[in-house]
């Protein structure tokens, strides 16, 4: 089986998880004996399928010349939006209504009619899409994954690497608005607890505002490339993994850290509740006192590392993943040959 995977390739810096999630997705199919390439425009469609990953405009002159082949083309959506507030949620339910005069809007319910199927990650993220751009498309829920190496960080790296001792909050992500390192950070003010916010910061005016709410026990330090060892020994050295943001698709990182062992603390918006279940908290990311609360229960609680760590291991490996996807494109191109 032949595969073009399409991916936005940022013309910046960071590396996104979307970006990891497809990267990954490629690597673990071709261990099951698939062609996986990826394609920047519709110059070759000698293939079987055109799998998407995010909703970009971009993509529909890509897409419309695959689907004049007869090639069936899927996406995995990667989408969600804020609803961490009832005007938010107001917003979003009624997208239908106003979206007809939004340009951006009316192009991606275009480019997601255009498609043959949806692999969400997350069935709160397949309910959302279908109902905010009012398309209905046949779907086949697909996790996102995690590096199994992760699980085998070795604390010492990071703590001697940055001359940390003693235990602490850890907080990975781009530092922007989204991700919602500022309550994080007012959270923990007065508490004596160590937090280590780690990214790269694409809002210098957030990332100032930040640093100003920040206390002594606050540490901010650039991100680390995917593949270091010293990102895996960050996980295992923290004792609480925080990442409260106004919404994740899930999180990659919320993923990496649980395996590594460490208490999780996630936004309860995007579907992170499918993933972890019991084994996180899901404070109200807009609420200060709610991020505090939920920190300090998870560094004073009984925790399982080890029952986490398999828990996740068995449902989210990028090898699960690559099965998943695979079924997905067999049961499509199955009904595309009737």
């Amino acid at each position: 089986m032949r595969i073009a995977f399409l991916r936005q390739f940022h013309t910046n810096r960071w590396f996104s998880g979307a970006q990891i999630q497809a990267i990954q997705t490629a690597d673990a199919l071709r261990r099951l004996g698939l062609t996986v390439d990826f394609i920047e425009d519709a110059r070759h469609t000698s293939y079987d399928l055109l799998h998407v990953f995010g909703l970009y405009s971009e993509y529909q002159a890509v897409v419309e010349a695959f689907r004049q082949c007869g090639i069936p083309v899927v996406a995995s959506p990667i989408f969600f939006k804020d609803i961490s507030t009832p005007l938010k949620r107001a917003h979003a339910a009624t997208a239908p209504a106003w979206g007809r005069l939004s340009r951006s809007y009316r192009e991606l319910r275009q480019l997601l009619a255009s498609v043959d199927a949806l692999l969400p990650n997350t069935r709160v993220e397949a309910e959302f899409v279908q109902r905010y751009f009012g398309v209905s498309r046949p779907l086949w829920v697909v996790p996102n994954g995690v590096d199994l190496r992760f699980a085998e960080g070795d604390p010492r790296l990071f703590r001697e690497g940055f001359g940390l001792q003693g235990d602490f909050v850890l907080c990975v992500g781009r530092i922007e608005r989204r991700k919602n390192q500022l309550r994080l950070v007012e959270a923990l003010r007065g508490t004596g607890i160590p937090l280590v916010i780690m990214g790269e910061c694409i809002a210098r005016k957030y990332l100032a505002r930040c640093q100003r709410a920040a206390d002594t026990n606050v540490r901010f330090l650039h991100a680390l490339p995917y593949d270091s060892p010293l990102l895996a020994s960050a996980y295992a050295a923290c004792r609480v993994f925080a990442l409260p943001s106004l919404l994740e698709t899930p999180s990659l990182a919320a993923l990496e850290a649980g395996v590594a062992g460490a208490r999780v603390v996630v936004t309860p918006y995007g579907g992170a509740p499918e993933y972890f279940q019991h084994f996180a908290r899901y404070p109200n990311p807009r609420s200060v006192a709610s991020i505090r609360t939920a920190i300090l229960d998870a560094w004073e609680s009984a925790h399982d590392p080890d029952a986490q760590r398999q828990f996740l291991l068995k449902h989210y490996s990028w090898g699960r993943v690559a099965q998943e996807t695979l079924r997905a494109y067999q049961q499509l191109l199955s009904r595309e040959c009737k």
